[in-house]
């Protein structure tokens, strides 16, 4: 049930809804960035949910500011410590 919830609110992601999503947590992002969070938001939500996307992470390192980065990631493991719960 929560994949196809996830599947349908990630398919109307917009830039402008991750940009208002981050402000929330005080992190602050880009136009550039969040493009890039976007597009991998978009193809690659089932890996970030199910899997182990280590690779991914990599490779968002490399595009995000470090601040940035450090304060999504600390985000991404906390939701996803709840999920797992």
């Amino acid at each position: 049930m929560y994949e196809f919830l996830i599947k349908e609110y990630v398919s109307k992601l917009t830039e402008e809804s991750i940009i208002k999503y981050a402000k929330n947590y005080q992190i602050d992002i880009n136009d550039d960035e969040a493009e890039v969070l976007c597009a991998y938001a978009k193809n690659y939500w089932k890996e970030f949910y199910l899997g182990e996307p280590m690779e991914l992470l990599q490779e968002l390192k490399s595009k995000l500011r470090e601040k940035t980065y450090n304060d999504l990631y600390k985000l991404y493991k906390d939701a996803k410590s709840k999920i797992n719960k």
